[in-house]
């Protein structure tokens, strides 16, 4: 089982054992504040629980969503430089359409670069060779030709490429510039360190450092795990390209997130007191000691909205449930370090309609949608290891609590919702049918990936 699932249990257990009664606490990230939410404020932060009252003297599950967002009616007069490492795969595999597509999207993303960022380039096949070793951007039809001259040949060593490539970003690095790696690979890593661990450890490695890693595969032979894994290692961006003709909106998409960070180097702290024990988040392996929790984020773009929901148990006497408090580099204010924090507390009933009664259908429906990116990745695991009725069951149970919690959603959520139940009915089928390949994996495991992680 991947490591992001160890805290969710396989999908449902929570909702379908008996006992005990149980709420799912959602914890979501972006729009309330302990103070009330002011002008010019770059980051809101607010607590919603999935329902305000629960009954008392009795043990249950609270769900509390932290939202936070960036604010988005604001132009950036400003942007934050940049300095990126294009980290290129040039294997055998990438002869053709890849390559040259892979190469007009590195020459594009070039143009819109400014004089004040930095840009480097590493290519792999059989080992990694830095291509445009790191410097400003002064000179783009020198940068450009160098680009142009790449040609395909070889294996794929791309644990060397990342490594390389998060070398040339230290020639430069500053924490008042955005350090990002940009890995493109078509192939299964067949040289040097190649496992799903050793490329997320990795990435952790470079997060520490303030460095993160968007990963782009293309096709349908890369390793999914791995690439997905080293993103979500260092909070960055996992992209599954089957058609190569994406490539040039892919990098546009990426350097358009770059240019328009509201706030970055997010920290996340969420404190339950004592009479209340934190179960954990949902489809995020961070966990509690002592009560407390931390969770690390790398940036926030204009308008950008992200949630985590955190599972509790209350006891039906204490009313706070979590303390959050948000430190973040606000780099619409001129890289200062900002805090937005908020307090969420329950009431308590021995009326159970008074309960039922204060759900929250907007936080029920987001929560589900949260699971059902959780499910596909259960989905995978059961699949992976030839249990395909088991990986039908588990999306098909999903799909009926999508359906069930879609009549009190909002119709903001609505939409999303009716998007998913088609997939999970295509998913399902395909695995009733024993229609699972490489593409169904690569596009389940995309969307729960991006479903996990509110991108």
């Amino acid at each position: 089982m991947t490591p992001h699932l160890q805290n969710t249990t396989l999908v449902r257990p929570f909702l379908q054992s008996g006992g005990m009664k149980k709420i799912l606490l959602t914890l979501g990230l972006a729009t309330a504040c302990i103070a009330p939410s002011f002008a010019g404020e770059t980051l809101q932060l607010k607590l919603v629980p999935d329902r305000d009252v629960v009954l008392k003297d009795s043990p249950q599950e609270v769900v509390v969503k932290i939202d936070l967002s960036a604010i988005a009616n604001q132009r950036k007069t400003k942007r934050t430089p940049l300095n990126l490492a294009v980290v290129l795969d040039k294997s055998g595999s990438m002869t053709g359409a890849k390559l040259e597509k892979a190469k007009q999207a590195a020459t594009q993303l070039v143009d819109q670069l400014a004089p004040n960022d930095f840009f480097s380039m590493v290519i792999f096949s059989d080992h990694a060779d830095v291509l445009v070793p790191a410097q400003r951007v002064e000179n783009k039809s020198a940068l450009k030709e160098r680009i142009e001259s790449i040609t395909a040949n070889g294996s794929t060593a791309l644990y060397a490429g990342v490594k390389m490539g998060a070398d040339q970003i230290r020639e430069y690095f500053s924490s008042k510039r955005i350090n990002r790696v940009i890995l493109l690979s078509d192939g299964l890593a067949n040289v040097g360190p190649s496992s799903p661990h050793e490329l997320r450890r990795c990435g952790s490695d470079l997060s520490e450092r303030g460095i993160s890693v968007t990963t782009i595969g293309v096709g349908d032979d890369y390793n999914e795990d791995l690439m997905a894994g080293l993103a979500e290692a260092s909070d960055a961006n996992y992209y599954y390209v089957k058609d190569t003709e994406k490539l040039p909106e892919i990098f546009a998409k990426e350097l358009g997130e770059l240019l328009t960070v509201a706030a970055r180097e997010i920290k996340i702290e969420i404190t339950c007191p004592d009479g209340v024990r934190p179960l954990g988040f949902i489809g995020r392996s961070e966990k509690f000691q002592d009560q407390k929790a931390s969770v690390n984020l790398s940036q926030f773009t204009l308008g950008q909205n992200r949630y985590l929901f955190l599972r509790c148990e209350v006891n039906g006497n204490q009313p706070e449930v979590a303390r959050v408090r948000v430190h973040y580099t606000d780099e619409l204010n001129g890289g200062t370090v900002q805090t937005a924090a908020d307090i969420l507390k329950i009431r308590f009933t021995r009326d159970q309609s008074e309960s039922d009664r204060s759900v929250n259908g907007a936080v029920v429906a987001d929560k589900e949608i949260m699971l059902t990116a959780v499910a596909k990745e259960a989905a995978i695991a059961q699949a992976d290891a030839g249990n395909y009725k088991q990986a039908a069951t588990i999306l098909a149970g999903q799909g009926g609590a999508l359906s069930r919690a879609y009549a009190n959603a909002p119709a903001r959520s609505q939409g999303q919702m009716r998007s998913e139940l088609n997939y999970l009915r295509v998913f399902t089928n395909q695995l009733e049918n024993g229609g699972y390949d490489s593409a169904t994996r690569k596009t389940m495991q995309s969307q729960g990936y991006n479903g996990r992680n509110s991108k």
